[in-house]
């Protein structure tokens, strides 16, 4: 075989490496134009790489911060480099980008390796929530505690109040409506800590169809009874996620009761289970449980995941936070929208589980 067709084989080789990368890579020369970049961080930036190849950094990655590309000495990652944060827009989009730079030798140009990219936006819109549960949290924290104590005495008093009247006595029956109060202030005071003081997961690798397999199970007879069919559409081979199996079951839980209450005069619950690769090459599965009710009011869309919001008279309005807040523990999300064919769906999202090959790790069943 000539040279000049074996470096080329061996150019077609490397470049069918790289892109076979799950993180993205951008050579730069010292003029710093793009001489390569890898069909992984092209699709995370949306562009095409036959287009962006040759131009100056500054014509497809506009940013703020100067010379960012340059090597820097800093904290270190365990790969050895520093791991920086650079935001700027590419393709009409605003990113924010965290990734290392290594120096090309003498050549002057530089390698850069995006270890993440993400929706500048929607992270600064994850960091603000953030804050905001905190601050919710600890002042829920301190009302719970406050509340309790005292309620506990009266709790106490109504009790031995009630004990001194006869059977007969009328007045028994409203005392025992006092302690019905007070048994969901007490409920509400308990989610509160819940969503103030979460427990601690404890992830394990779990199959998401077993754990809503059980929640579905156990709410049989009360579907039933709410004239509720239940459909189940689960994707056969799911990879297994990294969650506590009882957090788990309390987000499927919320989310079918939820459902339940939507449809009153009965209709069709559908939880589906599946697997949706980004366009940056990572996994997550996907539960959905949807439901054939009214759906979510335009007015109210931006308020259903806020503590303590709720269009339900005895409702307490954490059941979505502590869901989301579950779901963001463990590397996930918890959305809603409302179905093209009537009724709100709700979408739980966690990583799917990779095997040290990089393969999802399928648990078929």
């Amino acid at each position: 075989m000539p040279r000049a067709e074996a470096q080329s084989v061996e150019r077609e080789l490397l470049q069918h490496v790289l892109d076979a990368l799950d993180t993205g890579l951008l050579a730069l020369d010292e003029d710093r134009r793009i001489v390569a970049i890898n069909d992984t961080l092209a699709r995370g930036w949306g562009v095409d790489r036959s287009e962006v190849e040759g131009k100056p950094l500054s014509d497809v990655f506009e940013s703020e911060t100067e010379r960012w590309y340059l090597p820097e000495r800093g904290a270190r990652g365990e790969s050895g480099r520093a791991i920086r944060e650079v935001r700027g827009s590419v393709a009409d989009r605003e990113v924010l980008m965290r990734y290392s730079v290594r120096s090309l030798g003498d050549t002057g140009g530089v390698l850069v390796r995006v270890e993440d990219l993400v929706d500048a936006d929607s992270e600064e819109e994850v960091f603000r929530n953030t804050e905001r549960l905190i601050s919710l949290g600890e002042l829920s924290a301190r009302v719970a505690h406050e509340i309790r104590n005292p309620l506990t005495g009266v709790r106490t008093t109504v009790q031995f109040v009630a004990s001194k009247l006869r059977t007969g006595d009328t007045r028994r029956q409203d005392l025992d409506d006092v302690l019905k109060e007070l048994d969901r202030i007490e409920q509400i005071i308990t989610d509160l800590l819940l969503f103030a003081r979460p427990q601690a997961p404890r992830p394990v690798p779990t199959d998401a169809r077993e754990v809503l397999d059980k929640v579905l199970d156990n709410l049989a007879i009360r579907c039933k009874e709410a004239g509720v069919d239940v459909e189940r559409d689960f994707d056969e081979e799911l990879p297994n996620v990294l969650i506590d199996p009882d957090m788990a079951q309390q987000v499927f839980l919320n989310l079918a009761i939820n459902a339940l209450q939507a449809m009153p005069e009965g209709g069709t619950l559908r939880v589906s289970t599946g697997l949706r690769r980004t366009r940056y090459k990572k996994s997550y599965v996907d539960v959905v449980v949807a439901d054939t009710g009214p759906g979510i009011p335009d007015e109210v869309k931006d308020k259903i995941f806020d503590p303590f919001y709720t269009t339900r008279s005895m409702g307490t309005g954490l059941g979505l936070s502590i869901s989301l807040q579950i779901a963001r523990e463990h590397g996930g999300n918890l959305t809603a929208r409302n179905s093209a064919q009537g009724g709100a769906a709700f979408k739980f999202s966690l990583p799917a589980l990779v095997t040290p090959d990089g393969d999802d790790e399928r648990d078929s069943r």
